[in-house]
C-alpha cells in the first residue's frame, strides 16, 4: 500500500533455548511487529520463521489483563479452564507457582487490591499455565512506575530462569 510504512526489513536472528534476549528500541520501529510474527498473531509478512515444532509460545502484554470480577487464583488458573486443561497436575503447578512467588496468600483477593507489581506476577503465572517454552514479553512493565518495575523486572527474570523458560521481551527502556 501506499501509506505503508516499511518497519522491519531483511530481520534474522536466532534464539536458543534458555536464552532471556532483549529488543530495545523507540515506539513504532517494529519491536512489537516481531513478537506478532512469532507468535503467529500477524500472518502478514514475508519471510521464513522456524520455530521448532509443537512448542507452546505464552505472550505477556503491556497491561495485566486480569478479570477485575475474578479473584487471582481465578485469574491464574483461567487460561487452563479455557483451554479445558485444568487438571489436578495443572492446578497444582499454579497454586505452586502462587506459593513459591508469594501470591498465594492473596489468591482470594482481586486485582483491584494487589500492587500493580503482584498484579504483574499473576499475569505472568497464568502465562505460565501453559507451560510455554518461549515466552513473548511485551513492554510487559511499561504501565509500572519506575521503582517497581526494576524490581519486576528482576522478579521476571528469576522467575524465567528458575522454570528454564526462553524469553524475547521488547522495551523501549534500556533500563529494563
Amino acid at each position: 500500500l501506499k501509506d505503508e510504512i516499511n518497519v522491519l526489513d531483511n530481520i534474522s536472528f536466532d534464539i536458543y533455548e534458555g536464552d532471556f534476549i532483549g529488543i530495545i528500541g523507540p515506539s513504532g520501529c517494529g519491536k512489537s511487529s516481531i513478537l506478532n510474527i512469532l507468535s503467529s498473531l500477524d500472518k502478514n509478512y514475508k519471510g521464513t520463521i522456524k520455530i521448532k515444532e509443537n512448542t507452546k509460545i505464552g505472550y505477556m502484554f503491556q497491561e495485566d489483563t486480569l478479570f477485575p470480577w475474578l479473584t487471582i487464583y481465578n485469574n491464574a488458573i483461567l487460561g487452563l479452564k479455557i483451554s479445558k486443561t485444568d487438571t489436578k497436575d495443572n492446578i497444582e503447578y499454579i497454586e505452586n507457582l502462587l506459593k513459591k512467588y508469594n501470591l498465594y496468600e492473596f489468591k482470594d483477593k482481586y486485582p483491584r487490591q494487589l500492587s500493580g507489581g503482584m498484579r504483574q506476577r499473576v499475569a505472568l503465572i497464568r502465562t505460565l499455565a501453559i507451560k510455554p517454552q518461549i515466552l513473548l514479553l511485551d513492554e510487559a512493565f511499561s504501565e509500572l512506575d519506575y521503582q517497581t518495575r526494576i524490581m519486576v523486572t528482576n522478579d521476571i527474570y528469576k522467575i524465567l530462569k528458575n522454570e528454564k523458560i526462553t524469553a524475547v521481551m521488547v522495551t523501549h527502556d534500556i533500563s529494563e
